[in-house]
């Protein structure tokens, strides 16, 4: 959702919000060493390939013809998508994208403690550590046995053999929906995202026409299967003894075809289910608990006649402040926990829905030119595969991933910047620093290792302050603003990059200069719902004479205060203020979103 804030903007209009890079300076840096210990530690190379598309990084060692097809029908997936479906517009960053063709590589990103990607059901991985994330395709898996995964199916589901086809693109549209929706702050429930994904990934289109939300005919069965079926009732009409063949790979049925004749969950189980859990995460096939998110979410969407949409809307609010209890959904859907479980039950059998189709006479999704692939160079690999591994839990195996092409003796800033964050998680302080200071030299397009190396420099100055009181010098206060200002140019907008410069500024013996003040206005307008920003942003605006800014943020904090310390912290600040310009007070009433709730700030004196 758009976040906006009309008094901030005008506020802010006219006002280049963009500063120029600071140009890293001061003595050449000295790289750690990595003392080798054992022969095995340093790989021997791989031989992947290398591209980029808009918010992704590719390493793929499957053949350059089946990647291209891949990622083609995924770009006429993400045009189809944006004209059914508002993509969350806060850019992230860059993603890594690994397709595994050959050689079994997809099992080693496997997370750690979780059974291999044969007994585990899986073709695909969606790996989320903080503001990092992965997605990894398994090209090599055509069939899997679901059996292990969901004992509770049974012949009315159609996948008597336990085997499920794999649809390699249908894998790759989940895990991005997966990804988009993990950007939610706070994260979204897992039973939504499911939901969402299931109804997200079985969208059909083409150039002129996209259709959304349609299930399928639950009475039909595959081709494939019916000529099976076929085919051994013409065999024991033969031979009553012999045996048949064996049942073809079922297809990842709609909700009501896969939850047929099949017990459901209790509504409290479904919603406590984790991110992280078995249900969560081994979710190909017909698998029960992700059918059952997939048929709630698409009643509540498109069923019954829009009945449950506001009922939903509201229980999704509530749902994102409170935990989800029995008596709440009955605030919101009139309806016990039973008497919901019921409702569904009905709706798998007798479906009344409204999908959405769209039809143009002109073409609205253009097939992309043929992705253009080269021979990644051994630090690509070794970055995107480690951080990938750390991302699944697997220190040791990334740490050997990262380490190797530095021991080639590859200086790419990026990867100088993952082997900082990487010795920075391992509590390497001292070689984390060296490796994110040479990163900043580099002019690493990563913001999250700049932030830690502004954060690194702030420990460091508060240790041993420059200026009387125990203040930050200006030297300091710059030389942690520096790599700030590198990593706003990169996206995503990172509220920590915010909360260190204000943080930063308030600890400021001097007043901010009107390019600090700038930087604490934007994270104000970027994330109006933390009444911390709001509050650095108001007091830096009237120290920089802007009196109008101050007024609006300070009339904004008021407004929305989450609590009365809050409150009252923003009430001491606008007594102080200069008075408001006579322009400003039809602005002021502007409506502006809800916060979510945040401590109050004051200037340290």
């Amino acid at each position: 959702m758009k976040t906006t804030v009309a008094g901030l903007a005008l506020a802010l209009a006219g006002v280049g919000l963009l500063l120029g890079q600071e140009q890293p300076t001061g003595p050449i840096i000295e790289l750690p060493k990595f003392v080798v210990t054992d022969s095995r530690e340093l790989a021997p190379p791989e031989v992947w390939r290398y591209a980029t598309i808009p918010g992704f990084e590719i390493l793929t060692n499957a053949s350059d013809k089946a990647t291209q097809r891949l990622l083609r029908d995924f770009d006429m997936f993400r045009q189809a998508l944006s004209h059914v479906w508002q993509v969350p517009n806060r850019l992230s960053h860059t993603t890594s994208l690994i397709i595994s063709g050959k050689g079994s590589k997809f099992d080693a990103f496997v997370p750690k403690g979780r059974a291999a990607s044969a007994e585990a059901g899986l073709a695909s991985l969606f790996l989320k550590k903080g503001s990092q994330t992965a997605i990894v395709i398994d090209m090599q898996a055509t069939t899997l046995n679901v059996l292990s995964i969901d004992d509770s199916l049974d012949a009315a589901t159609g996948t008597d053999s336990g085997q499920i086809s794999v649809e390699h693109d249908k894998q790759l549209y989940r895990e991005y929906v997966r990804y988009l929706l993990s950007q939610s702050e706070p994260r979204l429930g897992a039973w939504l995202e499911e939901g969402l994904s299931q109804i997200i990934m079985r969208m059909k289109f083409d150039r002129r026409w996209i259709e959304f939300a349609k299930l399928e005919d639950p009475n039909t069965v595959s081709v494939q299967a019916a000529f099976i079926a076929e085919a051994n009732a013409a065999l024991a009409a033969e031979d009553p003894d012999a045996i048949g063949f064996a049942g073809a790979p079922a297809g990842d049925r709609d909700f009501n075809a896969a939850l047929r004749r099949r017990a459901l969950m209790p509504m409290e189980k479904l919603f406590a289910v984790a991110h992280d859990s078995s249900e969560a995460t081994n979710v190909l096939g017909n698998n029960r608990w992700a059918k059952q998110c997939y048929a709630f979410v698409h009643m509540c969407l498109y069923g019954q006649k829009g009945k449950f949409q506001k009922a939903f809307a509201t229980f999704l609010q509530r749902s994102a402040r409170e935990p989800i209890t029995e008596a709440m959904f009955k605030e919101c859907f009139g309806q016990t926990f039973k008497q919901m479980l019921m409702t569904i039950r009905l709706y798998c059998d007798f479906t009344v829905y409204e999908h959405k189709y769209f039809k143009s006479k002109e073409d609205i999704i253009i097939p992309p030119p043929p992705l253009a692939l080269r021979e990644a160079t051994q630090s690509e690999i070794g970055r995107i595969k480690g951080e990938a591994l750390v991302l699944a839990g697997h220190t040791a195996k990334a740490r050997s991933e990262l380490i190797a092409p530095y021991q080639r003796g590859e200086r790419d800033p990026n990867l100088l910047a993952a082997l900082g964050l990487y010795e920075r998680s391992a509590g390497e302080d001292e070689r984390a620093r060296k490796f994110l200071e040479a990163a900043f030299a580099g002019k690493s397009k990563r913001p999250d290792a700049c932030i830690e190396l502004a954060r690194m420099r702030q420990a460091e100055a508060i240790a041993k302050p420059g200026a009387a009181d125990g203040r930050l010098s200006v030297a300091q206060v710059q030389g942690i603003l520096a790599p700030l200002r590198l990593a706003r140019d990169q996206p995503p907008p990172m509220p920590a990059l915010y909360e260190l410069a204000g943080d930063t500024w308030l600890r400021s013996a001097v007043r901010p200069t009107p390019d600090d003040a700038k930087l604490l206005l934007e994270g104000a307008l970027r994330f109006p719902q933390r009444m911390r920003f709001v509050y650095q942003a108001s007091v830096a605006a009237v120290e920089t004479n802007d009196v109008k800014s101050a007024h609006l943020l300070a009339d904004h904090g008021l407004r929305h205060a989450p609590d009365e310390r809050t409150k009252q912290g923003f009430v001491e600040l606008k007594a102080q203020l200069p008075p408001a310009p006579p322009e400003l007070e039809p602005a002021a009433t502007q409506p502006t979103p809800v916060p979510q709730p945040g401590p109050s700030v004051k200037r340290k004196k």
